[in-house]
């Protein structure tokens, strides 16, 4: 299997991060309910820009 590797600069350091670790810990937080699907999230900014 191919590697991806993700990089950024974060407040002036440079910083890479393994794509599958990254997918990985965002899957576990979804299940783990630290933070919503995006399906639920898109839908809740949807209703709110309808409500103004």
């Amino acid at each position: 299997m191919e590697k991806y590797i993700l990089t950024d600069t974060v407040n002036g350091v440079h910083v890479s991060k393994d794509l599958q670790e990254v997918l990985t810990k965002a899957e576990d937080d979804v299940k783990n309910g630290r933070v919503a699907a995006i399906g639920k999230t898109f839908t809740e900014l949807r209703n709110m820009l309808q409500e103004n």
